[in-house]
């Protein structure tokens, strides 16, 4: 038997209601625009037909028949691509976008579901992290169903992360690529790449999280060590 969690209720609302409506309003909007610039130019014989004044409504219903139409395909879309967890007796399953990661319950040690939905392993290694806006109640029903560790609400080891820097000498060159190469999969959204370099970083002993900064734009990687893990050479310079 396996549970499945998903988007909280008032999340998977606004998305499914608050997306459509919103391209209805929009798509009114254009509609006038339109028609009032058919008021004023040549192309007052558009292929609406004649319009004797903005606001017609054969226009208006166009307008927002396409921006409903459009919401609901962004609806349907981003909860597509957003988070869900599949909790069973043998592992919990995450899926988002393009990525996918399962984790057998015998290495999970902790959970963190905070901002991030953070799996822990022996020794404080990330076995998983996404961003989490699950149904928080059903996440921690599921989880003691199933035998987990009941969910922290903070990071255990958030104090222990860092802003990224390309000269930064704890890092060894190797890890230093794969987080240039993580933070260029970021800035192109593909974040099935992004879990993939993750998950290689964090086999070095390097686990990665994804902070947004006041007044700078995009996501900006923060890492810790796991000194257990960290190559040799870049153990001595932690040293």
């Amino acid at each position: 038997m396996h549970t499945v969690v998903a988007q909280s209720l008032p999340v998977r609302l606004r998305m499914r209601l608050g997306l459509p409506v919103l391209g209805a309003l929009v798509g009114t909007a254009l509609a006038l625009m339109t028609e009032w610039f058919a008021q004023v130019t040549p192309l007052y014989d558009g292929v609406l037909g004649r319009g004797g004044y903005a606001g017609e409504p054969t226009g208006l219903l166009v307008g927002a028949g396409l921006g409903l139409l459009l919401g609901l395909v962004a609806a349907i879309t981003l909860l597509g691509e957003c988070l869900r967890a599949t909790v069973g007796p043998r592992a919990i399953t995450l899926t988002w976008a393009d990525a996918r990661v399962s984790v057998p319950r015998r290495l999970v040690t902790g959970v963190v579901a905070d901002g991030d939905l953070v799996l822990l392993g022996p020794g404080g290694v990330e076995l998983a992290r996404v961003r989490c806006r699950l149904d928080r109640d059903r996440l921690r029903a599921a989880l003691a169903q199933h035998g987990y560790p009941a969910p922290l609400a903070a990071d255990p080891h958030a104090a222990s992360f860092s802003p990224w820097v390309s000269t930064d000498p704890v890092l060894d060159s190797p890890a230093h690529r794969l987080l240039w190469a993580r933070s260029r999969a970021l800035g192109a959204g593909s974040l099935g790449d992004a879990e993939l370099l993750r998950r290689q970083l964090a086999a070095r002993g390097v686990m990665v999280r994804d902070v947004r900064l006041p007044r700078r734009r995009g996501l900006h990687q923060q890492w810790r060590p796991v000194t257990a893990l960290l190559p040799a050479t870049a153990t001595a310079r932690a040293a």
